[in-house]
């Protein structure tokens, strides 16, 4: 995936699901800002439009070719209304008889409302998955040592205390409406495939449609 805006979310989506217990705080309390700085980026961005039936299937016709562009911009700064004016991706929608900020604030939201999705799915399975590796580092702690034993254990409670921080911004991601919802349904397969890589597939290997996320909405 290596369009402008989508490569810049994707990248900070995936860091926000990664391996936390290697985090030292600094690194941490910087990986939250920049989920933070997404959610805003995007709530700004794609807040205002809604997206139908027609055009998902109009983002998985044209991802390859969108993927195309900004293969060498920067993820870590990147301004989505600067996109709007790029000649490159104007010349591209008119060829395609698009609205090109129509087009585009939409993808947007549909990437997002999938991502946050993705990520509430991760914070289902989080308490049970840190509970097995603290059960099994407590079944270990006499070959471990002391030391080794407070380092993970201390490493287990930063995990937890990251996850928890960036679930909350992720509730903060675009949400689908009942019409977006079901304008997604047929078509998560797709989504799916189109919007993975080789370093992103694991993400998507678990994923079991239904998964009921409105617990941890109202949490």
């Amino acid at each position: 995936m290596n369009s402008k805006a989508s490569c810049w979310m994707v990248g900070t989506i995936l860091l926000a699901m990664g391996s936390p217990s290697t985090f030292a705080d600094p690194e941490m309390d910087q990986a939250v800002a920049q989920m933070n700085d997404m959610v805003i980026a995007v709530k700004e961005f794609a807040g205002g439009v809604r997206f139908d039936e027609s055009d998902v299937e109009s983002l998985i016709e044209l991802w390859d070719e969108y993927s195309e562009f900004g293969n060498e911009s920067d993820e870590d700064n990147i301004d989505l209304d600067a996109i709007l004016s790029d000649s490159e991706y104007r010349g591209w929608a008119a060829s395609h008889s698009l609205d090109a900020d129509d087009w585009l604030r939409k993808t947007v939201r549909i990437t997002m409302v999938l991502y946050r999705e993705q990520v509430l799915q991760s914070a289902v399975m989080m308490p049970e998955q840190l509970a097995q590796q603290m059960e099994m580092i407590e079944q270990q702690r006499a070959q471990l040592g002391e030391e080794m034993y407070q380092q993970l254990k201390a490493s287990m409670e930063t995990s937890r205390r990251y996850s928890e921080l960036m679930l909350d911004a992720a509730k903060e991601l675009p949400q689908a409406t009942s019409s977006e919802a079901a304008a997604l349904e047929s078509y998560r397969d797709d989504l799916a495939m189109i919007m993975s890589s080789e370093d992103e597939d694991e993400y998507y290997d678990d994923y079991e449609e239904g998964e009921n996320y409105e617990e941890y909405d109202n949490q």
